[in-house]
C-alpha cells in the first residue's frame, strides 16, 4: 500500500470515527421534530472542562465559603431543588467573590451567583428568584442550546475529546458574554415563577428584586426593548404581579437574619 492510499484510509476512518463520536455522544430528540440534543452524560462533561478553565484562567474566580453563608444557601437550594419535579441534572450552585450584581449557569447544573448580587438583595426571597431563573435555563437546556447555535456539534465534540486551550477559552467567553434569546428568558422567568409558587416562596419576589434594579438605573431604556435580547425589567415585573397563585398558596418565610449573611461575605 503507498504512502498516498495510505493517508486516504486514514483520513476516511478519522472521518467516521469523528461521526461515531458525535452520534455516540448525542442522543435523537424522540419529539419528532428533528433535532439532535446533547446527552446529560456529555453536558456535565462539557461542564467540568469549562469550569476547569474558570478557574485557570486570568478571571480567577474566588469561591466564598463560611458557615453562615453555606448554611443560608444550603437551607435556600435545597428549598428549590426539592420542589422541582423531574431533573436529570445534579445540581452544583456556588458562591464567588464579585462585587457585578449577576449569576451565571454553566452546562451540567453548574450555576454560579456572584457575592454582588446577595449583597444587592434586600432579602432571601428575592436571591431565590433569581437563582429559579437560572435553575430554569439549566431545565430547558438553555446553555447547551446556545453553544450548539454558536459553535456546532462537531466543535464541541472536539473539546471533550481534548480540545486545545484556545478553543476551550473562546467557548468560556461566549458564555459569560452573551446573552440568552428572548425566548429562552421568558421560558426561565415562567419556569422561575412556578417554580416559586412550588417551593412556597411569593412569585412577586421577582418583581421586588427587578423593582430595585429600575430604582438603582440597572436598566436600559424600554424604548430600545425591541432590539435587546433581555426582557425589560417593567415586563418582567407585571409577568411576575400578575401571575396567579393556586388558592392553597401558603407562603413561608426563611428564617434568615439576611443583613448577617451579607456581611459575612
Amino acid at each position: 500500500m503507498n504512502k498516498s492510499t495510505l493517508f486516504d484510509l486514514l483520513k476516511l476512518l478519522a472521518f467516521f470515527a469523528l461521526a461515531w463520536l458525535i452520534f455516540a455522544l448525542w442522543d435523537p430528540d424522540l419529539s419528532g421534530d428533528g433535532k439532535f440534543d446533547v446527552s446529560i452524560e456529555t453536558e456535565e462533561s462539557l461542564g467540568k472542562i469549562i469550569i476547569e478553565d474558570i478557574y485557570g484562567s486570568s478571571m480567577a474566580f474566588k469561591n466564598v465559603n463560611n458557615n453562615i453563608l453555606d448554611s443560608a444557601m444550603h437551607i435556600l437550594n435545597s428549598r428549590l431543588l426539592k420542589n422541582i419535579e423531574l431533573t436529570d441534572y445534579e445540581y452544583n450552585i456556588r458562591v464567588i467573590k464579585n462585587e457585578q450584581i449577576n449569576a451565571f449557569t454553566l452546562p451540567g447544573g453548574n450555576i454560579f451567583i456572584f457575592s454582588g448580587l446577595i449583597e444587592f438583595t434586600d432579602n432571601p426571597e428575592e436571591l431565590a428568584a433569581v437563582l429559579a431563573h437560572e435553575i430554569g435555563h439549566v431545565e430547558k437546556r438553555h446553555v447547551i442550546d446556545k453553544l450548539v447555535k454558536e459553535f456546532g456539534l462537531a466543535i464541541i465534540a472536539s473539546i471533550l475529546t481534548g480540545g486545545d486551550a484556545v478553543l476551550i477559552n473562546e467557548i468560556t467567553r461566549t458564555i459569560l458574554s452573551t446573552s440568552f434569546d428572548r425566548r429562552q428568558e421568558r421560558e426561565a422567568d415562567e419556569f422561575a415563577l412556578e417554580l416559586l409558587e412550588n417551593s412556597n416562596i411569593n412569585p412577586k419576589a421577582m418583581a421586588a428584586f427587578f423593582r430595585k434594579m429600575n430604582r438603582d438605573n440597572l436598566d436600559y431604556d424600554k424604548n430600545f426593548e425591541i432590539i435587546m435580547t433581555h426582557p425589560h425589567n417593567n415586563s418582567r415585573i407585571k409577568a411576575s404581579l400578575e401571575y396567579l397563585l393556586s388558592e392553597d398558596f401558603k407562603e413561608i418565610p426563611f428564617d434568615f437574619e439576611w443583613d448577617s449573611i451579607k456581611q459575612s461575605l
